[in-house]
């Protein structure tokens, strides 16, 4: 299948908002919904790149926004539809050039996952994250694992021309 990544436009958030499975709890916090989640994290994110297959469908947004207490640290995302995360080598390669983007940005990217969520962490895996062990968060029951990944010198920019995988 053949891939475009861009900036992404509103479209293709609302498009991914949408799709978001209103049970879902990867993308809700507290009493927030999950779509309104993903919009108020786009918007506050310094980057966010789009994944298109060749009809134009987005299959995939990842973000990053500056970490409050370090500039150089970058917290990103990730939303992928299952029909990109079926094709671990596509979503590899991908995400290899979204994140030499971001390594133009920042020296480190990092975030924390819960724990329960085995999927993405295997992609983050896939992508050549880190997984720290599981710790558990003060005052909660719930239980993360750090994951991050540090530039390798890759990142030219790509911010104004499509770039496909075939």
């Amino acid at each position: 299948m053949r891939y475009c990544i861009q900036p992404a436009t509103t479209t293709d958030v609302a498009f991914l908002a949408m799709a978001i499975d209103p049970g879902a709890t990867d993308w809700s916090e507290g009493d927030e919904e999950p779509a309104n989640r993903l919009l108020r994290t786009c918007a506050s994110s310094s980057q966010v790149w789009a994944i298109r297959d060749r009809n134009n469908v987005p299959q995939a947004l990842w973000g990053v926004s500056p970490r409050p207490d370090d500039a150089e640290v970058g917290c990103m995302w990730l939303i992928a539809c299952e029909q990109l995360e079926e094709t671990p080598e596509d979503f590899r390669a991908l995400s290899g050039m979204v994140l030499g983007e971001m390594f133009a940005q920042f020296s480190r990217l990092e975030n924390f996952v819960d724990a329960d969520r085995d999927r993405a962490l295997d992609l983050l895996r896939v992508v050549g994250f880190e997984v720290g062990p599981a710790i558990t968060s003060s005052g909660s029951d719930k239980t993360w694992h750090r994951v991050w990944i540090d530039a390798d010198g890759a990142g030219s920019s790509m911010a104004e021309r499509p770039h496909y995988l075939n």
